[in-house]
């Protein structure tokens, strides 16, 4: 954390030693702001409702 305050840093993602980091930035992708301009619930990705769409998300090759 240091490192990347050092650096100028904002945003740190924190490694969880479960994803990736490619992992963890695509689920940030579908979570923070496309939450709310789908109009879908805060942590959808969560939500069975989302279930399918969010792991299709996941499965799907990464864009920027």
């Amino acid at each position: 954390m240091i490192v990347r305050m050092s650096a100028g840093d904002f945003y740190i993602i924190c490694p969880d030693n479960d994803v990736t980091e490619a992992m963890d930035r695509k689920r940030i992708r579908w979570g923070a702001a496309d939450d709310i301009t789908r109009n879908r619930p805060a942590l959808s990705r969560w939500h069975p409702d989302y279930k399918d769409a969010f792991a299709a998300y996941m499965a799907a090759p990464e864009r920027d």
